[in-house]
């Protein structure tokens, strides 16, 4: 696959995942934003809805205590599930993965670098807020002049820049990961990527860790482990 398919599949998740993003704060506010949403919706746009929500689901819990409650900056779940799925699902389709160590080995690259970047997240929603002042200031100037109709129009160039910087972010990040990761995936020998799938295990273990760490009621936590050794039982053949 050439940099121009690579490049057309980047747009593709840039567009979708821009969209998506204007629901962490800027619109909506649906919950439309959370990475169990988002990464199957992205899958389905790149091929595989099912891999894209279990990427979704580990990172879901992964960032499942960090909510952007007023003026609060958290770590950007919603970038790191829309690139990661969409780069997972994109290459399983063009590098013809199948196998499900090899899926969770790609997927675990892919994590690894997206998690740290995640944090950077908060920059761009720092840039994109930091222009919105100066929309504020000018607004509220309209506003008292008695032209409405300019406010509005300020107001919406206010969501065009939360969507622009999602948008520019996504697809540099998407496109740069499409390139790289085929030829980084390929230098892993068969037994490291057998290990890296397995140690895809660590992400649900830290999101579940951070959800126990905030129960501190003792009866809450009795029947939340009642309840999974109980499942453990279950399942068992």
């Amino acid at each position: 696959m050439d940099a121009a398919l690579f490049f057309i599949a980047a747009v593709k998740i840039a567009a979708v995942g821009a969209l998506l993003s204007l629901d962490r704060t800027a619109w909506g506010q649906l919950m439309l934003s959370r990475p169990i949403i988002t990464a199957p919706l992205i899958g389905l746009t790149c091929g595989n809805a099912t891999v894209g929500l279990f990427i979704g689901a580990l990172i879901e819990l992964l960032w499942i205590n960090e909510l952007p409650v007023g003026a609060t900056i958290p770590s950007d779940d919603t970038l790191c599930a829309v690139i990661a799925s969409g780069v997972v699902t994109t290459l399983m389709g063009t590098m013809k993965i199948s196998k499900l160590t090899d899926i969770g080995s790609l997927t675990f690259m892919v994590l690894a670098v997206m998690t740290p970047l995640a944090a950077q997240g908060r920059k761009i929603d720092a840039l994109a807020r930091r222009y919105n002042e100066r929309i504020f200031v000018d607004m509220e100037t309209r506003l008292l002049r008695g032209s409405p109709g300019r406010a509005v129009s300020l107001h919406l160039k206010g969501l065009l820049h939360f969507l622009t910087c999602n948008f520019v972010t996504i697809l540099g990040v998407s496109l740069l990961m499409l390139l790289a990761m085929p030829c980084c995936y390929a230098l892993v020998p068969e037994s490291f990527r057998k290990i890296m799938s397995g140690l895809l295990i660590v992400f649900p273990l830290v999101g579940i860790a951070t959800v126990l760490s905030g129960i501190h009621r003792k009866n809450i936590l009795a029947l939340f482990i009642l309840l999974a050794l109980s499942f453990s039982f279950l399942v068992q053949p």
